[in-house]
Order: C-alpha cells, then sequence, then structure tokens
C-alpha cells in the first residue's frame, strides 16, 4: 500500500535538513555564529518601560500567517532538499531505465519506474516521456511537489521525467502534527477527497481572512502549490481564534505559535544527545527562529555556539545586537527532561 509509506518520505526529507554536524556539538544555523569558544555569550532581558499594546485588530492574521508560513515551509522543503537531490541524481543515473527509454522497450520502461518507485526508494511517483509521448508513470494518486529532470544516456537526451517524494497524505500529516489546524486541499476539479482533511469544508475560503464554518471562528491562510504533475493545488489552513487572542500583543502571538510548533515537532523525536541538534535545526527551519535546549543551567544544543548565558522562561531578550521574543517549554528527554527555548526575532519598529 502506497498510503502507509506517505509519512516517511516527508519525514526523512525534513529530518535530512536537520542532520547533526557532530556528536554533543552546537547545531550552526544559517546565519547564526559559529564561533569555537565555549563561553556563554552576554544577553539582557529587556524590561518593558510600560505595559506593551495588545494586537487588537490584526490579531487573527498574525496567527494565521505565522501558521500558514510554517505550512509553506514545509512544502518547500519537499522541493528543495538533499533527499530530493540524492533521488533526482538515483533516477538520472538508473541504466536500466536510460537503456530502456533509448530503445523504446515499453516493458523494460515499465520494469524500470516500477523499480525506482518501489525499491525503498523515497519515491513515490514517477512520470517518464520521451517528447510529447508518456511512456509510463506509476505511484500514488493524489500527489505534489513535482520536480522535472531529464535523462541522458553518452550525454545525449533520451527522455525526460517528473517525480515526487512528497503525496498529499504525507503532507496533510505533517501539517497537522507540526502545526494542528484543520486543512483544506481543493485543485480546480474541486476538494482532495483524503483522511485527515476538513470535509466537505466551507463553500468559500478567502487568501486570507476570517471564516465561519459550522458555528466557529478561523481565519484562513490560504496558498497554491503544485500538484502532480502539473497545475494548482490550493492548500487552505483555518486557525480557530480565541476570544482572548486580541489582548497579547503580536510578537505574543507569533512566538506562542512557534513555541507550540516547536513543542509538537518534539513530540516527534525521541530527543537525548544524538538527536538534539537534528532537533535544533529543524526548528530553526520551520520557524526561522534560535532554539537552545538547556539541562538545569547548562545549554546542550542549540542554533549557535555562543549560547545565551541566562535565559528567561519567556518574554523579551537582546542577544548580539537583536531584539527577541521568548517562549520555552520543558520537554521529555533521555536522561531526565529538558527545557527548549525559542527566540523569536522582532521587526524593527
Amino acid at each position: 500500500m502506497r498510503l502507509r509509506r506517505a509519512l516517511a518520505p516527508a519525514a526523512a526529507a525534513l529530518i535530512a535538513l536537520a542532520a547533526p554536524a557532530a556528536l554533543g556539538a552546537f547545531a550552526a544555523s544559517p546565519g547564526a555564529a559559529a564561533a569555537s569558544s565555549a563561553a556563554p555569550a552576554r544577553a539582557t532581558t529587556t524590561p518593558a518601560a510600560s505595559a506593551p499594546a495588545p494586537c487588537g485588530a490584526p490579531a487573527a492574521e498574525v496567527l494565521a500567517t505565522t501558521a500558514g508560513s510554517v505550512a509553506e515551509r514545509i512544502y518547500a522543503a519537499e522541493v528543495r532538499s538533499s533527499e530530493t537531490d540524492s533521488d533526482k541524481r538515483q533516477i538520472e543515473g538508473y541504466g536500466p531505465l536510460l537503456s530502456a527509454v533509448q530503445s523504446g522497450d515499453h516493458a523494460a520502461i515499465q520494469t524500470a519506474v516500477h523499480h525506482l518507485v518501489y525499491s525503498h526508494t523515497h519515491i513515490v511517483r514517477l512520470r517518464v516521456s520521451r517528447g510529447s509521448e508518456l511512456l509510463f508513470d506509476e505511484g500514488g494518486p493524489y500527489i505534489l511537489a513535482p520536480i522535472a529532470g531529464r535523462l541522458r544516456l553518452h550525454g545525449k537526451e533520451v527522455g525526460h521525467f517528473v517525480f515526487s517524494v512528497q503525496d498529499d497524505l504525507g503532507y496533510i500529516k505533517l501539517v497537522t502534527r507540526f502545526i494542528g489546524a484543520p486543512l483544506v486541499l481543493r485543485t480546480d476539479a474541486g476538494q482532495v477527497p483524503l483522511e485527515g482533511l476538513l470535509s466537505p469544508g466551507p463553500a468559500s475560503i478567502p487568501d486570507h481572512g476570517p471564516v465561519s464554518y459550522r458555528g466557529a471562528s478561523y481565519e484562513a491562510y490560504s496558498f497554491n502549490v503544485e500538484a502532480y504533475p502539473s497545475g494548482r493545488l490550493r492548500v487552505s489552513l483555518l486557525l480557530p481564534i480565541s476570544a482572548s487572542l486580541q489582548a497579547s500583543t503580536c510578537e505574543q502571538i507569533k512566538t506562542q505559535e512557534l513555541g507550540v510548533i516547536a513543542q509538537r515537532i518534539s513530540r516527534r523525536f525521541k530527543l537525548s544527545r544524538s538527536t538534539f541538534a537534528s532537533y535544533t535545526k529543524l526548528v530553526h527551519t520551520m520557524t526561522h527562529g534560535l532554539v537552545y535546549v538547556r539541562s538545569g543551567a547548562r545549554t546542550v544544543a542549540g542554533s549557535s555556539r555562543d549560547a545565551p548565558a541566562a535565559l528567561p522562561g519567556s518574554g523579551a531578550l537582546r542577544f548580539h545586537g537583536v531584539e527577541y521574543e521568548v517562549t520555552s517549554f520543558a520537554a521529555p528527554a533521555s536522561g531526565g527532561a529538558v527545557r527548549v527555548h525559542l527566540l523569536v526575532p522582532l521587526k524593527p519598529r
């Protein structure tokens, strides 16, 4: 069954982004200082001169945009990652497929495609063509994030292909497990009929804006991705809106939502010394925040080697001249519970 493999390729591709550079070392994230000094860097907790202004009317939009941006990053990881690059090279270099396409042997083409799709690869669908002629297409029925390539033998192009390492169900599971918001997928032909989606869903969903559905209030965040082998697939998240949301600051709403996502991601890991670096890298990729894992007062993993000497459980923090909003949570780990701190950079006022 193709569905049993739906989550594995997606999770593997995302976690591949987070491969630890060295056991026990802090994971160096893009743009983070990778200084060799182990001395903690100074950080200051910023006292509030006055009570921060509540977010007010933009609160729902801030929440939806924060969660929706993570959903877009999940999709992007399936299109551009070391996993997809490796799978593409595997197809391009698979001799039996190249020879079969060159000779036009349809039975050999089918055998080669079947081998690539079902031989423990991450490929969930593969379509091979020569010119405008479709030679063979095999894999699951609901696929997204197509990647195109060309088949060359002895320097001559003999055909081309489209493949994917992600199907709709795998994407649904990742978004649901990382974000936890109701999700609707629609093509021009209508709603995608898969488990895990909100069904039947609202009749009309805006790109961004309020939605009422079955007596509850939501804020929609919609964006387009590519269906397989071509065409549009519209992804819509519906973020539940509480009556108290507007009382929080916009920075708090964004940081708290990303903190919940970081906590949800932690549940997909068995946190330990060997996985801390992978976890912090993946959370950084999904949230664009700095992540530090602490055991007591000691930082055991993080987005930079020069971690802040002290971190508040929540609130404002200035680190390396950048203002951050901090959130944190306790997480189980081998050897005892740890505390994960997420630092979300604030936009200059």
